[in-house]
């Protein structure tokens, strides 16, 4: 906070949570946020580093982002957007390059992806943590497909059983539907069980980087 030039109060604002929550977080009294990534965008830090305290604590997002996206994305005024029937989402091309932005240089980023803005609303989800991942395998088709784009709320990390989230356990992120167990435990499934065995891992080992709601695909 202090080399971005915010204070708890200014932050707190910035990224649209209490002060109190932002006290909480800063002086060890909360272990997580469903605001991380967005505390992240603000202060310009690796959210897995915030996280997990793994890798370096500067992002290079700022960086290797191309302008045009920076420009339209980061810098896109929300009462223009509230006008508009798209809302821009920044392309991120492998899962694990959410947590580590400037891994894949400029590859990280691609065009936006324009999500219609009904379906923002219908799945009342914040298009402000929202974001778009390129799926690399067939791991969970039929619901998503290789190539296919995937669209998710980084805010809502909160597991509901069932419900299919992009994860990282070990360094690799996935797709998966999650289900929480007892001891602290959570089960991941795939759709494809035969290629991609369940696996059940320590809750406080997974990554929870946002929950799917929306899937864009080609059909061939």
């Amino acid at each position: 906070m202090k080399e971005a030039g915010y204070t708890q109060g200014s932050l707190a604002k910035a990224v649209g949570m209490a002060q109190s929550s932002v006290w909480r977080l800063a002086s060890g009294g909360g272990a997580s946020s469903k605001r991380l990534f967005r505390i992240a965008r603000v202060l310009n830090i690796n959210p897995h580093w915030l996280a997990e305290g793994i890798g370096e604590m500067k992002s290079t997002l700022g960086v290797d982002m191309p302008l045009s996206i920076s420009n339209t994305v980061a810098c896109y005024d929300p009462e223009e957007r509230a006008k508009k029937d798209v809302y821009p989402l920044t392309i991120y091309n492998r899962i694990e390059w959410v947590l580590t932005p400037g891994v894949g240089g400029k590859k990280d980023f691609e065009s936006m992806f324009w999500l219609p803005k009904i379906v923002a609303v219908n799945a009342q989800v914040s298009v402000d943590d929202s974001i778009a991942i390129v799926a690399q395998d067939d791991s969970m088709s039929p619901a998503i497909n290789e190539k296919d784009m995937v669209t998710l709320d980084t805010s809502y990390t909160d597991i509901k059983n069932g419900k299919i989230y992009a994860v990282s356990f070990g360094g690799i992120g996935m797709f998966r539907t999650l289900f929480e167990l007892p001891e602290e435990k959570i089960r991941l499934k795939s759709n494809n069980p035969s290629d991609y065995p369940e696996v059940i891992v320590p809750k406080k080992e997974l990554t929870i980087i946002g929950k799917v709601y929306y899937v864009a695909g080609i059909i061939d």
